[in-house]
């Protein structure tokens, strides 16, 4: 607790720039890393676990002895439900079970920030910052907008009037048929049940639009890094005496080295993650994909087509942020061995040059994020698995009708 309390003591504005929305996100749902040996934070982090299965245990249950009332979205919002709900409790442990990944990824970020010095640093990093404090907004709205848009769909029945001649009359659930709350249930049980999905929707959303963010900024301050590497790598000249020049290329090869470390630290942290992600919402998008597409032929565009589209914006963004930030790192990474060849080493000691060969030789090894350390992500894996999405929705399409 002392060393929290001292590293919190440490930060500056900048720091808070880069990195309150992180950590408000981390101690919302108990990983904050310097706090995960508490108490408390040991018990926030279990009750969301043990909310999210118990939210997907139930639908399972209820889809294995009800079924789905015979509505094709009915179904799928159960499937929706039961994906997100694991997905959330994987995401949680996964990086609980990671938390000194986590502590040395955050840790880097502050020894950076507190070390900045010169301008042209400065910017690049709050460049970045600033895409990172974006990603974090849009993916909260989006998400939260999609929540609110399932809401408003399936309120909560207070009233239910039944017709003389409707005996099946039944009440509003989220991401359920409503056949599963019919007007026999009692009141209070399906206010709690309503309710209990509810909590378990919404720590869904904080969880799923929270790590994707938290990945996007940490994975760019990395490439903020790798560009600042570059841009002092590109001052290296021959005309410096051979201290100078050695202690240069001594400094700029740990530097190198550990963000390489730190690109490793991001993948281990990250990967069962994006693996867990792209079987889910490859699904999802396909089946969401079909629902507003037979909607809008015909002519049926309401509030739920509108929801549906909100969950495949999420979803599709969630996978591209992956792609994005792993071609940006991979990128930054293999740039670099062009910067050190460009420098002026044939006018160099030998001894500098073999460094310096040393350093392209160490840029052999690239910074990549992986899903499930064997689908490396970048625009090529984005591609080609929309193409593979876009062939297994036109089958499920041809399927269903």
């Amino acid at each position: 607790m002392e060393y929290n309390k001292k590293l919190h003591s440490q930060w500056n504005v900048d720091v808070h720039y880069a990195l309150d929305f992180s950590k408000w996100w981390c101690k919302a749902l108990g990983i904050w890393p310097w706090q995960h040996n508490e108490v408390s934070c040991i018990v926030q982090a279990s009750c969301i676990v043990l909310i999210v299965m118990t939210a997907a245990a139930l639908s399972s249950a209820q889809l294995q002895t009800k079924g789905y009332c015979g509505v094709i979205t009915d179904l799928l919002d159960t499937l929706s439900g039961i994906l997100v709900f694991c997905g959330t409790a994987i995401k949680i442990l996964s990086l609980w079970f990671h938390q000194q990944q986590m502590r040395c990824i955050i840790s880097s970020i502050i020894d950076d920030w507190l070390n900045i010095s010169g301008t042209k640093s400065r910017e690049i990093m709050h460049r970045y910052a600033l895409w990172g404090r974006l990603a974090f907004i849009l993916q909260i709205t989006g998400t939260f907008v999609a929540m609110a848009l399932t809401t408003w769909i399936d309120p909560p029945s207070i009233k239910t009037e039944i017709s003389k001649n409707d005996s099946s009359a039944t009440r509003h659930m989220l991401l359920a048929p409503p056949c599963w709350v019919p007007l026999t249930m009692p009141f209070n049980v399906y206010l709690l049940y309503y309710n209990f999905i509810f909590i378990a929707t919404f720590f869904s959303v904080l969880t799923y639009a929270g790590c994707d963010a938290f990945m996007f900024s940490a994975a760019l301050h990395i490439c903020g890094q790798f560009e600042i590497l570059e841009a002092n790598i590109e001052k290296l000249n021959d005309g410096d005496d051979y201290p100078t020049q050695k202690y240069k290329i001594k400094k700029y090869s740990k530097r190198h080295n550990h963000l390489i470390q730190m690109g490793k630290r991001m993948d281990a942290l990250v990967n069962v993650i994006i693996l867990s992600e792209l079987l889910s919402n490859s699904v999802l998008i396909c089946a969401s994909g079909i629902v507003v597409l037979a909607n809008v032929k015909t002519g049926n565009v309401n509030r739920v087509v509108i929801s549906w589209a909100a969950r495949i914006y999420v979803w599709y963004m969630e996978f591209f942020m992956y792609c994005y930030v792993g071609e940006k790192i991979s990128s930054h990474a293999d740039r670099l061995r062009s910067v050190v060849y460009n420098c002026p080493w044939y006018n160099m000691s030998v001894h500098i040059a073999k460094d310096m060969e040393f350093m392209m030789m160490r840029n052999n090894y690239f910074c990549h994020l992986t899903g499930g350390e064997f689908l490396i992500m970048n625009y090529e894996s984005f591609a080609k698995i929309t193409k593979v999405m876009f062939s297994f929705f036109s089958v499920l399409r041809f399927m269903l009708e």
